[in-house]
């Protein structure tokens, strides 16, 4: 016992330069977080303190598995061989290595709070996966060499302080082997329990939602983002409240009561009749989902961000078109738009459908317009195995047009996230020329990419930088491709009969002062096609789940729904309502009042200017518990319609 006692009193010499380290690394990045994040957070005395207790708890969580190569190494290193000549060149050589993945971790960290202003979480999971994309935007962003030259020589620095207070005061010991072994079960237990007892919702210390990032340790919200892929809802969130009846389903849908007709007497299923005011308006659709484009992006909304003047293009078509102005995204990536738009589903708990399994057959606009002979693709400038896309769009309605199948001919210029915009419009044109030309309409999903970092653009005559690099850019080169698109397809036959929707797939950032902002969701929607549709304006709060039913209502069309969104230009009860969401909360926005649903079963209420509701609208939280309780069976309620998808 003894010896045990003493091997784990050296060990802890041995570490200590280690600890000492990591949390100084920690404690440094948490605290600049605060200083560039000052303006934006709202924090008491106490508050800091439970922040850096709170942190402090995920630090040392992190730290533990940090040591676990080193405890092994210590554990089968022979004793004769303890802090002689090998042992210490390997230590130091260890020693190095943390520091240079922690100063590596604190330049990412920098870059994506730079980007998302969070710490890691799905979206660098996911860059983790698709590496040949990520990697390539990172080299076209950023001085690559300079910055892991930079890293690397801090690194030897830092080293170079420390390294003669390494294994100071320690003597040569024998420690058996058993007493080695020991210490390892018991770190093994101490490293187990500390895991088990951080849940990463105990950063949840603020209504300030910058003030909880801080809290977190990035590490350890990387790997929990790794584990945390798919919530299950009814184990993690609210499916009652206070024993009160949930309204049924069919009941929040059924907006128009004197005109929809669901198809069964159950109240869960959703399954409707929608028919149309009047003779179907079969007109060809193109659909515009614009990359990361936030509404304040525009002049029209006030250029709030990056000034005026970027988009004269999507200004101009905004008086042309039938103009939405409070329009909200339901999520924060590119896959979440994409389930909104073409499921018209709420944002369920975890990554979205588009990447889940089992998201085949479901009941898709693609699948509206298919039935009706209708070509239906989903074009896109790069390559669609990216986020599970091309499975997804193949296998609920569409077929698919990504970089694979562009001719070398068609690619003038790709960066890491694929063809340039123009590109990408001028095969949509060729595309839709062909459908044209062999008699048959077509609805297609097209998917930008250009508004996104590097922001490189080939040589335009709008005098936009063709080096990109920063976000106006991007918005500028957006606007002017969609601009060019326009005029292109002004000349061909089929421009009078079609209907283009321009619409975003998510801001270009989402994180807000509170746990979900809605301004931080608000995105443009317009809706174009002058022979058809007169220009307006349309002021009432919409959500990006209802953009399905709304378009299939301009069209008149008569056909079978399970969508969640409603038509809310046609529905005259229509009550105007958002549904935003990050992976982990989900928020329903009603009648002024933003009701979040979070894990471990807890709720939050917020008024319109943000303040944290004491008392709870229970009307409003039910309704919201229903919404999500029943889009959490997604699998089961909103499989394709057997019946033919329209009347």
């Amino acid at each position: 016992m003894k010896q045990l006692k003493d091997y784990n009193l050296y060990v802890l010499k041995r570490i200590l330069p280690m600890a000492i380290i990591f949390f100084s690394f920690q404690f440094l990045i948490r605290l600049s977080f605060i200083i560039w994040e000052f303006q934006n957070i709202e924090i008491t005395f106490f508050e800091i303190v439970k922040l850096f207790f709170i942190s402090s708890w995920f630090d040392l969580t992190t730290f533990s598995f940090f040591l676990i190569p080193y405890i092994l190494y210590l554990i089968s290193l022979p004793y004769k061989f303890h802090l002689g000549k090998i042992d210490r060149i390997l230590t130091k050589i260890c020693y190095f290595i943390l520091i240079y993945l922690l100063t590596y971790d604190v330049v990412a960290e920098w870059i994506f709070w730079d980007e998302f202003n969070v710490r890691y979480n799905f979206i660098a999971v996911d860059y983790l996966i698709y590496t040949d994309e990520v990697l390539a935007n990172i080299w076209q962003s950023y001085p690559v060499i300079w910055l892991l030259i930079a890293i690397a020589l801090f690194s030897l620095a830092i080293f170079y302080l420390i390294k003669n207070l390494l294994l100071l005061n320690l003597s040569k010991k024998i420690f058996y082997f058993r007493s080695r072994l020991a210490h390892g079960l018991i770190y093994s237990f101490l490293t187990i329990s500390l895991f088990l007892a951080s849940d990463p919702h105990h950063s949840e210390i603020s209504i300030n939602n910058h003030v909880n990032e801080i809290a977190k340790n990035g590490i350890f919200s990387l790997f929990s983002a790794f584990r945390n892929n798919e919530l299950n809802y009814d184990k993690f969130y609210l499916t009652s409240y206070k024993d009160k009846n949930l309204p049924h389903i069919q009941d929040l849908l059924n907006k128009n009561k004197d005109k929809i007709i669901f198809t069964s007497e159950d109240k869960n299923d959703i399954t409707r009749l929608i028919p149309g005011n009047d003779k179907e308006q079969k007109k060809n659709v193109i659909v515009v989902m614009i990359e990361s484009f936030s509404a304040d992006f525009m002049d029209k909304f006030g250029g709030k961000t990056f000034g005026k003047g970027l988009t004269p293009n999507l200004d101009k078509l905004a008086d042309e078109s039938l103009f939405f102005t409070k329009f909200y995204a339901t999520g924060t990536r590119t896959v979440r738009g994409m389930e909104a738009i073409t499921l018209g589903i709420p944002p369920t708990p975890g990554r979205s459908i588009v990447k889940r399994k089992n998201n085949e057959n479901l009941a898709s606009i693609g699948f509206v317009f298919k039935d009706r002979d209708y070509d239906t693709k989903f074009i896109y400038g790069g390559y669609g195995y990216f986020d599970n896309m091309n499975y997804f769009y193949e296998n609920n309605g569409f077929d698919i047009i990504d970089r694979a199948k562009f001719t070398k001919e068609e690619q003038t210029f790709a960066n890491a996230w694929g063809l340039c915009d123009e590109d990408l419009f001028n095969k949509t044109i060729k595309e839709a020329n062909k459908s044209y030309q062999d008699n048959q309409k077509f609805m297609y999903m097209v998917m930008t990419t250009s508004n996104h970092r590097p922001y490189t653009f080939p040589k335009n005559d709008a005098n936009i930088p063709t080096k990109g690099g920063k976000r106006p850019a991007g918005i500028r080169y957006t606007d002017y491709a969609i601009g060019k698109f326009l005029e292109k397809a002004k000349k061909q036959d089929w421009f009078n009969d079609t209907v283009f929707v321009f619409i975003a797939d998510h801001t270009a950032g989402s994180a807000g002062r509170l746990e979900l902002t809605e301004e931080k969701y608000h995105i443009p929607l317009l809706i174009y096609s002058p022979s058809f549709i007169k220009a307006n304006k349309f002021n009432r709060l919409t959500s990006q789940i209802d953009f399905a039913p709304t378009l299939l209502g301009l069209l008149n069309f008569s056909y079978y729904s399970r969508f969640y969104g409603q038509d809310v230009l046609n529905d005259k009860d229509y009550k105007p309502h958002s549904f935003i969401g990050t992976y982990q909360k989900i928020g329903y926005k009603k009648d002024g009042i933003l009701t979040i649903l979070k894990p471990k079963k807890t709720f939050a209420q917020y008024d319109e200017d943000g303040n944290l509701l004491s008392d709870v609208n229970e009307k409003l939280l039910l309704e919201t518990i229903s919404y999500y309780n029943h889009a959490s069976g997604w699998r089961e309620n909103f499989k394709k319609i057997n019946t033919k998808s329209h009347p």
